[in-house]
């Protein structure tokens, strides 16, 4: 049976591709073990608006609506274009260019279909051009005749049309054969810049549609690029920045208890976790003040803006818990992986924000640890978004005749 992954038979930049894609599926930034999602979500839509953890390849955004429209008008709309949705896995599969595929291993029995996790950013950027529609809306209203009430300025009959009018045309043999895969024409990555620059012109996605992005830079803020931003989306970025180095030490430290329970209770599945968490912890405290200067950083500030983003204020017992930490910090001895108040701080975080699914003093609980709850400095989905941006790239890269050759 052959694998899943033809590692063998990727070209290099494939290879790197699907490495992106393993790490992405691994890490989607979607755990919150110490209730900071609503500010880290706030703060990853301001940089990257309509964007999600679970996005993988930008094509999809093309993909979607072009199996919408081509299932409208048909007897069976809905059903239609769930089946067009399930023909390009096999195509793409097919295509030799599947990494980030949705539905590699699961096949047609994929139950969250690109449509699903691709909707709200068809929305955002207008792609749908009506983004009140939902999914079941939009294949069954598309291409359907107005009548002189509704067709306004027109005059007489016309048709309604849910995605935008500009969408580049529908490839031959889509969806059943789609021999470039997930590599975007020339006019397709074009027409998706456009889209972002139109409908987020002052955020960081925005500046890097323009500017290429590093295809191995770990985060928005070592990005050579992203560096580059100026106006309201470079005190966004700075703001992430500042946000993702304090509350890593949190992190570290929430991850460092359990550890140590972890072996207390005789647990050895994983191997040596505390003295590993402990290393990470003290590397970080050594580096924060060349990272983040705690004492004048303006944490207010960017809690306000956070609550303005929203529309809604952030939970105030997260506000707490991050003002919290950072007083602390500003008060603790040099070594905080053994500093009480820390740790006391850090214990009573988790039970306010966990309650009885709290790990801390569980024996249970800490028996299926699995050696990393959260523990990774936040990127604001910068994975997901970095893969996003660097096939637009590529097809911006492409002439209109490369993919004909």
């Amino acid at each position: 049976m052959p694998s899943q992954i033809a590692w063998l038979d990727a070209s290099s930049e494939e290879q790197r591709r699907m490495r992106d894609i393993i790490r992405l599926f691994a890490d989607r930034e979607s755990r919150d073990e110490l209730g900071l999602g609503q500010i880290r979500d706030a703060l990853a839509d301001a940089l990257f608006p309509g964007t999600s953890t679970l996005l993988t390849r930008a094509r999809y955004l093309l993909f979607v609506p072009w199996a919408y429209r081509k299932a409208s008008g048909r007897p069976n709309p809905v059903a239609d274009a769930d089946r067009y949705e399930r023909d390009v896995i096999h195509a793409v599969r097919a295509s030799g260019d599947y990494a980030g595929l949705l539905g590699m291993q699961a096949g047609e029995a994929l139950k969250n279909l690109p449509s699903v996790v691709y909707w709200s950013m068809l929305r955002h950027y207008r792609i749908l051009a009506e983004p009140s529609l939902s999914r079941e809306d939009a294949v069954r209203l598309d291409g359907t005749r107005l009548g002189p009430e509704d067709a306004g300025d027109a005059g007489g009959s016309t048709r309604f049309h849910a995605w935008s009018t500009t969408l580049p045309p529908v490839p031959n043999g889509f969806p059943k054969e789609i021999p470039d895969g997930f590599a975007m024409r020339h006019d397709e990555a074009a027409w998706l810049r456009d889209r972002i620059l139109e409908e987020a012109p002052e955020s960081l996605l925005a500046h890097l549609v323009v500017a290429r992005p590093a295809a191995e830079s770990p985060s928005p803020w070592a990005d050579a690029a992203a560096l580059e931003v100026e106006g309201p989306a470079r005190t966004v970025r700075d703001d992430a920045q500042a946000f993702s180095t304090l509350m890593h030490g949190a992190q570290l430290l929430y991850n460092l208890i359990l550890a140590e329970e972890y072996e207390s209770a005789g647990y050895d599945r994983i191997t040596e976790p505390a003295a590993a968490f402990r290393e990470r912890l003290d590397r970080w405290s050594d580096n924060l003040a060349g990272l983040l200067n705690i004492h004048a950083w303006d944490l207010d500030s960017l809690l306000a803006r956070v609550d303005l983003a929203r529309g809604t204020p952030v939970n105030p017992n997260s506000k707490r818990f991050v003002r919290g930490w950072l007083d602390l910090l500003r008060e603790a001895s040099a070594n905080i992986a053994d500093d009480d108040a820390a740790r006391a701080f850090m214990i009573r975080r988790e039970r306010q924000h966990k309650g009885a699914q709290a790990r801390i003093g569980n024996r249970a609980r800490l028996a299926t640890w699995g050696g990393s709850s959260g523990s990774g400095a936040l990127v604001f989905r910068w994975p997901q978004v970095r893969g996003i941006l660097l096939d637009i790239h590529d097809g911006l890269d492409r002439t209109p005749e490369s993919l004909d050759a």
